[in-house]
């Protein structure tokens, strides 16, 4: 018996296609995207990317991420947490990114809209314990494009997981960041050489103003 392959995106344009692309939000937060080493290019560039989206019909999807109280907090992500304020032991690290805390609040100048999802997390992947797949799935959508902070951390982490569900991603390289270069574009050249389009914020906007509506 002979099967039928998938169609698959051969394009940027195939992998962008308004009604089945959402953009990705990630962590535009004070205490995350606030702290990148290029936070204002990559704020800017993000921006653009919204304002296209917004434009194109395209689905705009923002991640928040919101950490539980130390004690609830899984044992791998206190290690990571540990090895971040530089202490020796987890009795020892002071509570982070928690709610009500400045650290959790949106970037100056970005703001969900009311027709935008926003989908609360507290690992360094969208696809864990959220409704993402479910949302995405209703909505048809099968590309997720990328941008915030930090690339090599939420960023490629949910490109990777996106492609272990069945979903493409592309990368706005420009409007996305890490807290050092040398992270970021180490995270870059993975992505290039996989199977992720990582393209500029100008590239992305073009298509979506080319297919418009």
């Amino acid at each position: 018996m002979s099967h039928e392959m998938p169609a698959l995106p051969q394009s940027l344009d195939d992998f962008l296609a308004p009604k089945t692309t959402a953009l990705v939000m990630w962590d535009m937060q004070k205490g995350l995207a606030g702290k990148a080493k290029h936070a204002a290019k990559v704020a800017a560039n993000a921006k653009l990317l919204l304002d296209a989206a917004e434009r194109a019909g395209v689905q705009v999807i923002w991640s928040r991420h919101v950490l539980p109280a130390l004690h609830l907090t899984a044992g791998p992500f206190l290690l990571f947490l540990m090895k971040k304020q530089k202490v020796d032991h987890p009795s020892k690290l002071a509570p982070t990114m928690q709610e009500g805390m400045e650290e959790t609040e949106f970037l100056d100048g970005f703001k969900p809209a009311p027709h935008h999802i926003v989908l609360e997390k507290s690992q360094p992947s969208l696809f864990v314990d959220t409704p993402l797949q479910l949302r995405l799935a209703t909505l048809g959508v099968r590309t997720l494009v990328l941008c915030g902070v930090a690339t090599d951390i939420g960023v490629e982490f949910t490109a990777r997981h996106a492609a272990a569900c069945g979903f493409y991603s592309v990368i706005a390289e420009d409007a996305t960041g890490s807290y050092t270069d040398e992270a970021h574009e180490r995270s870059i050249a993975f992505l290039r050489n996989w199977t992720t389009p990582v393209v500029s914020t100008a590239e992305i906007c073009a298509v979506w103003a080319t297919q418009n509506g």
